[in-house]
């Protein structure tokens, strides 16, 4: 597994390890959301024939994915307090370092969740008036 991610930076390693599987869910579903961002406006901007249906297949899952990610960044929230509670009951209070390992990972994934969704919320709306309206002057509101 080591030699499949040995082109990614060591520091967006070591960030992706301390949040957890739930954090690589988040990241795996932030690039579908956003290669699903990408086909919408690839139809927008180069139509091919046939019907709009699959331009609002996929408006329909990136929206599924705006809403579904802050739910997964509060999953590892969750996550990351259950494992400080199992440090602060195995060991104690005094475990600084090991709470703090529980306390990083709730808020590592709490941010990407958060920012993975709203980054994809301006282009859900973005689309969905695009492809309601596809004649609307955009420039002019």
């Amino acid at each position: 597994m080591d030699r499949l991610f040995e082109w990614m930076p060591m520091e967006t390693a070591a960030f992706l390890d301390r949040g957890g599987p739930v954090l690589w869910l988040i990241l795996l579903l932030s690039l579908l959301m956003w290669l699903m961002i990408a086909l919408c406006y690839s139809h927008q901007w180069w139509p091919r024939g046939g019907s709009d249906n699959h331009r609002g297949d996929y408006l329909g899952l990136v929206e599924a994915m705006v809403q579904i990610l802050p739910m997964l960044g509060l999953l590892g929230t969750v996550e990351g307090m259950i494992d400080l509670f199992h440090v602060m009951a195995s060991h104690g209070s005094g475990n600084i370092r090991g709470m703090s390992a529980g306390i990083s990972t709730a808020l590592i994934t709490t941010m990407a969740g958060l920012v993975s969704s709203l980054s994809g919320f301006y282009f859900v709306n973005d689309l969905r008036h695009r492809i309601l309206d596809p004649g609307r002057n955009r420039e002019g509101g």
